[in-house]
């Protein structure tokens, strides 16, 4: 008793001296770390401090033997060894992330938990590295669990969702935070793992952090090819709530994110989707489409669907169709006037807000001169065919 005593003296003496100051401590070997751990219970309040250092030290390689300690009958060994595992797990967090932010261009191939699936949906580029490292930085734990167990990581998402809206509208004592890029990112990234099905409630508290200014900054900086708004246009492409979708493609049109378009199309095709969300669809893809989304604007010109009644400043009353908000993005895309078309926001001298319920007609005479008019200079222009 009195040799093995000496021996563990001798080494916790040897291994102190070798660790102060040191970059790499001295490596022990298994047997010598679980010594150690039973030094955790030592009746010396130094030597339970002295192991605890060198176990630390030892970084991962001490980690079977603390697993180990958390069965050991001396309740002073199991809360010891709890505190370093915790200790060490969040050093090689930090160690991890430091590798992978030095690696800038990813030469060195280093990788964090949940960085091969960010790479695939935004990119590997130096951007998205550096978005990735502030992602896991904000919330490493929320990453692992994700990766590591999806049932774990449904649970967390919604928690942390509603952490982070509770933070911003209903702060305690008062006190509001300001949240940064990398804590939406975290809950935005964890919230697009394949197949988890958040409640409405949860998309609800994502899509209100998307209007904070991180966020928005982070969406007016990028200029359509930035990795956030990549990963902000998969998670759109996601929803299926009328509601969400609704809001989703509103802050594509106020924030020009033409990462919304393909939400767009995805919604004017759907027949089941609610006339509202499909006519917000039409004025986005009015406002930032392609050549080729005219022909999908064009099938829309024989649906008399109403889609609301409106009243302009003059006290005119008025009637919008789908049909007519898909002539109104139709002449739009064409750089024609909407004053000429006769649409009633026009006549009233008012500027295009691509607001659905404002795109209608004060009379059904002008509605139908107005789709008459289209008719003829669609068939007269051939070559705008492929192009309005």
């Amino acid at each position: 008793m009195i040799s093995t005593r000496i021996k563990l003296a001798s080494l916790m003496v040897f291994a102190s001296i070798l660790a102060i100051g040191a970059d790499k401590p001295l490596e022990l070997n298994e047997l010598q770390i679980r010594e150690l751990v039973k030094q955790l219970g030592s009746d010396s309040f130094v030597s339970r401090e002295q192991a605890s250092e060198i176990i630390l030290r030892q970084g991962n390689r001490s980690m079977a033997a603390l697993e180990n300690g958390l069965t050991h009958l001396d309740y002073e060994v199991v809360r010891r060894s709890r505190i370093l595992i915790s200790l060490i797990r969040e050093s090689d967090k930090k160690t991890k992330l430091q590798a992978f932010l030095e690696d800038v261009d990813g030469s060195k191939n280093t990788v964090l938990p949940g960085w091969e699936r960010f790479e695939k949906l935004v990119g590997k580029s130096t951007s998205s590295r550096a978005l990735y490292g502030q992602i896991y930085k904000a919330d490493p734990s929320l990453m692992d669990e994700v990766q590591n167990d999806k049932n774990i990581g449904k649970s967390i998402v919604s928690e942390k969702a509603q952490w982070l809206h509770n933070s911003i509208f209903s702060p305690v004592a008062g006190k509001t935070i300001n949240l940064e890029i990398g804590d939406i990112g975290a809950v935005l990234f964890a919230a697009t793992t394949p197949n988890m099905e958040l409640p409405s409630e949860v998309v609800n508290n994502i899509t209100n952090l998307l209007y904070q200014p991180s966020a928005r900054d982070a969406i007016s900086a990028s200029k359509g090819t930035g990795p956030f708004r990549k990963l902000l246009g998969t998670w759109m492409l996601q929803q299926t709530d009328p509601n969400i979708i609704s809001q989703h493609l509103h802050l594509s049109q106020n924030m020009n994110m033409t990462e919304g378009l393909q939400l767009a199309r995805r919604v004017a095709s759907e027949k089941t989707m609610p006339v509202y969300t499909k006519t917000v669809a039409l004025t986005l893809l009015g406002k930032m489409g392609t050549p080729e989304d005219s022909g999908l604007l064009r099938n829309f010109l024989g649906d008399e669907t109403v889609v609301g009644n409106f009243q302009l400043p003059n006290q005119q009353k008025g009637t919008t169709q789908v049909r007519d908000v898909a002539l109104a993005m139709l002449v739009h895309m064409s750089s024609q006037s909407h004053k000429e078309y006769g649409f009633s926001f026009a006549r009233d001298n008012q500027a295009l807000f691509f607001n659905p319920y404002m795109l209608g007609f004060t009379t059904m005479e002008n509605r139908m001169l107005a789709m008459k008019k289209w008719e003829t200079y669609f068939t007269s222009k051939p070559m705008t065919k492929a192009k309005s």
